[in-house]
């Protein structure tokens, strides 16, 4: 009975996140005062061979993503060429040439 009765005499406390460090926060219900702040461990720092295998792996998508542009560019003035002939296919030769604003003036 006398664990009973200290529990009633204490004040309520209630558990809580905290929304910006995930920290566990003890608050106090009367008051609302932070009664304690029990902070998340921090991260273990990755290893140095965990390090090295992300460094190969970025470096691996890097050299992936320059070949793949590097052949792009490579098509560039191909795909360029077939849509200058394509447009010309298009052109009206009997129709009269635009009007250019310098023409204006």
């Amino acid at each position: 009975m006398m664990a009973d009765d200290s529990r009633r005499e204490s004040p309520a406390r209630l558990t809580v996140a905290c929304p910006g460090c995930q920290a566990e926060l003890v608050v106090d219900l009367a008051t609302g005062t932070v009664l304690w702040h029990q902070p998340v461990p921090p991260p273990t720092p990755p290893s140095l061979d965990d390090l090295v295998k992300h460094s190969e792996t970025k470096r691996q998508e890097v050299a992936e993503r320059f070949e793949r542009e590097r052949r792009a560019l490579s098509d560039r003035g191909r795909v360029l060429d077939e849509k200058v002939k394509e447009a010309l296919k298009r052109v009206d030769p009997s129709a009269p040439p635009p009007i250019r604003p310098i023409d204006l003036d």
